[in-house]
C-alpha cells in the first residue's frame, strides 16, 4: 500500500511540475498587454496569431471567448479594445510588452 501511494504521489508531483513549466514557458515567450488599476490587474499573453493565456487579479476574463472574438475582429484590434475598455472602466491603465 505504501509503494502504490508513492508511486500516485510522484505522478501527482510530475504533473503539477509539467503544469508549472508549461505555464512558464507560454509566459516567457507570449507578448504581454499588462493592465493595471488599483482594485484588479490583468494580464494578457498572446503571439503573433491569437491570445495563448492570462493571469488575472481580481477580474474575471473568458479566454475562450477571448479567443473567439479576437478571431472575428482581429488579434489588434481586441487588444487595443480590451486596453481602451480596461482604461475606462477601471480608471487604470495598460501597456504592451
Amino acid at each position: 500500500m505504501k509503494k502504490v501511494l508513492m508511486i500516485i504521489g510522484g505522478i501527482v508531483v510530475v504533473i503539477i511540475v509539467i503544469i508549472v513549466v508549461m505555464f512558464v514557458v507560454v509566459s516567457m515567450t507570449s507578448k504581454k498587454l499588462v493592465c493595471k488599476s488599483d482594485d484588479n490587474n490583468i494580464t494578457i499573453m498572446y503571439n503573433d496569431d491569437t491570445i495563448t493565456g492570462y493571469t488575472a487579479k481580481g477580474i474575471s476574463y473568458d479566454l475562450e471567448g477571448a479567443k473567439a472574438y479576437a478571431e472575428t475582429i482581429g488579434l489588434n484590434a481586441y487588444l487595443n479594445r480590451y486596453a481602451d475598455f480596461y482604461r475606462a472602466n477601471t480608471g487604470g491603465d495598460c501597456s504592451f510588452e
